[in-house]
């Protein structure tokens, strides 16, 4: 599937100035986060605020760790269906259509193997939030 269709960011300018960090090293900037899927990836590797009506809740940690980990693979998944139909896009656009090209992509199984993760991912997001739901006052 394809990685990023996004043409490259310029290597100059106040985005990337501001975002150099260390040494000199080129980082991206971290911080406040706009992309849901950045957002959800984060989770898994830095401190987020604990909602208030959270806190107040015993014995949902791991709940909520689960829930976090259904809402990434369930990005994730996501994200390969549409890197399937970005494929599509980018064929039908092309100058030269060729008949094998569109069957391979017609073919391609791969992307039905997401589509039913996405679809088990997001059954167990909500069995989860259900449960979640009734923990709370």
């Amino acid at each position: 599937m394809a990685e990023s269709l996004a043409p490259p960011l310029p290597l100059d300018g106040p985005e990337i100035a501001e975002a150099r960090e260390l040494d000199g090293r080129e980082r991206r900037r971290s911080g406040n986060r706009t992309r849901a899927r950045d957002r959800m990836m984060d989770r898994a590797s830095r401190d987020y605020p604990e909602s208030d009506a959270l806190r107040g809740v015993r014995g949902v940690e791991n709940l909520v760790l689960f829930i976090d980990d259904d809402l990434r693979e369930t990005g994730m998944a996501l994200g390969h269906v549409e890197a399937y139909l970005v494929e599509i896009l980018r064929m039908l656009e092309s100058p030269r259509l060729k008949r094998e090209d569109v069957h391979a992509l017609a073919s391609d199984v791969r992307v039905l193997d997401h589509v039913d993760m996405l679809v088990e991912n997001l059954e167990t997001l909500r069995r989860r939030l259900t449960k979640l739901a009734t923990s709370l006052r």
